[in-house]
């Protein structure tokens, strides 16, 4: 007959084995004077192994992977020769299927009275998939590394370029225009009737050497911009863009006004101005008219960011050259032979992204284009956040789930 003790016995082992495999959390008994190991049901399964194998200190031994074999066994010896605190191990088994697990094992003592180590209890757990996650996001981590110093590199060879650029053509180009400069005055000096097609050549030739000078002047400014820019003192978006607007000094004809209230964000205020300068500068230059209406509007945009946009009544820029326009000597149309540099809004862009920030185009309300610039905020900004992008993209390439809810990295495999 079960007595009340007895059931309650049976109760309490069944509750724990229940939450034991539940959990996933296998564990084993240590007798330290006869080295006997007694498991659970759920260690043996971690391992792929049936519940009727013998399980004993060698079967340990035999499965413990080879570059982890010296470490375990110093570590297990250091607790049963010594006066441990605690026993906490980290090694791979050898699954029945051929492949290594990691196992986490952490376990407690017991003494007799004495004070002589005689038993050792502790858990077993498979956090195999943890590790993998880990190394997974170490690679990650890495890779961003080595790609970021490509990038700095790169930069660094794209400034130095820039300099031997300005400094090394600069000469046979000064060169080039005196001559040009004296080719002229000859002709006008010598009295003589010269073929006008002489005299377009030769305008022809200071224009395109003026090119070619605002050319190298906007690489070198273009390889001067700063990698990034951090500041943590405040910016008031709307005394940029009234500064901005009194440095173009636009054509009476053109009305450019403020629209709206802009946020405060933290940053720097000097390539937050140059960019509001360039596009105010670069909707005048472009329209197709001797006057016309420039607004600047924005606020708080759904992500947190600052939004400022800057949008005109001209032709606006069609979808397909929205991209193609920021690119370095890009110009468009009647634009193209103008002159200038054609690195305005590569330069733009260029500070916008070193600001943390993006910029595109967009069509206008008023018929133009819309330059629509995003800065970041304190809201914006994810501090200490690891990118769930990023986590999911590994998750789905280590488990076959993005779903965080069936991957917790401290449960272990089935």
């Amino acid at each position: 007959m079960t007595t009340d003790i007895e059931k309650q016995l049976i109760e309490t082992n069944l509750r724990f084995r229940i939450a034991t495999r539940t959990a996933k959390l296998g564990y084993w008994v240590f007798e330290v004077e006869t080295s006997e190991v007694e498991v659970s049901e759920e260690l043996l399964h971690q391992l792929g192994l049936p519940t009727n194998f013998i399980w004993s200190l060698q079967s340990w031994k035999d499965r413990l992977h080879p570059d982890d074999y010296d470490r375990a066994i110093t570590q297990l010896a250091t607790v049963t020769e010594g006066n441990p605190s605690a026993y906490f191990n980290v090694f791979r088994l050898r699954h029945s299927d051929g492949c290594y697990r990691w196992i986490e094992s952490i376990g407690d003592f017991i003494h007799d009275s004495d004070g002589k180590l005689v038993r050792m209890i502790g858990t077993h757990q498979d956090i195999t998939r943890r590790i993998e996650i880990e190394q997974a996001l170490d690679a990650a981590l890495e890779t961003s590394i080595q790609t970021n110093e490509a990038l700095q590199r790169s930069n660094q060879e794209l400034e130095q370029f820039a300099y031997v650029a300005s400094h090394d053509l600069r000469s046979p180009l000064r060169g080039l225009q005196n001559l040009a400069t004296w080719i002229t005055e000859d002709i006008e000096e010598s009295g003589n009737e010269v073929p006008e097609s002489v005299r377009e050549h030769c305008s022809t030739m200071s224009k395109q050497i003026e090119r070619m000078q605002a050319l190298l002047d906007g690489l070198l400014a273009y390889a001067r911009i700063d990698q990034s820019y951090t500041s943590t003192e405040p910016v008031d978006l709307n005394q940029i863009v009234l500064e901005a607007i009194a440095f173009v000094e636009a054509d009476p004809n053109f009305e450019v006004r403020l629209d709206s209230d802009l946020p405060t964000v933290i940053g720097n205020s000097s390539p937050m101005m140059r960019v509001m300068v360039n596009l105010i500068d670069n909707a005048i230059k472009h329209h197709p008219g001797p006057s016309g209406k420039i607004i600047i509007r924005g606020g708080m945009a759904e992500d947190g960011t600052a939004e400022v946009i800057v949008e005109d009544d001209g032709n606006g820029i069609p979808p397909e050259h929205r991209e193609r326009v920021f690119r370095m000597f890009e110009t468009l149309g009647r634009n193209r032979q103008s002159g200038k540099g054609g690195m305005g809004l590569a330069m733009v862009r260029k500070l916008v992204l070193s600001c943390g920030g993006t910029i595109r185009f967009d069509t206008s309300p008023l018929g133009g284009v819309a330059a629509i610039t995003r800065w970041p905020t304190d809201a914006s900004r994810p501090t200490n956040k690891k990118s769930p992008e990023l986590t999911h993209r590994l998750l789905e390439a280590i488990t076959g789930s993005s779903d965080l809810a069936d991957v917790d990295p401290d449960s272990p495999a089935e």
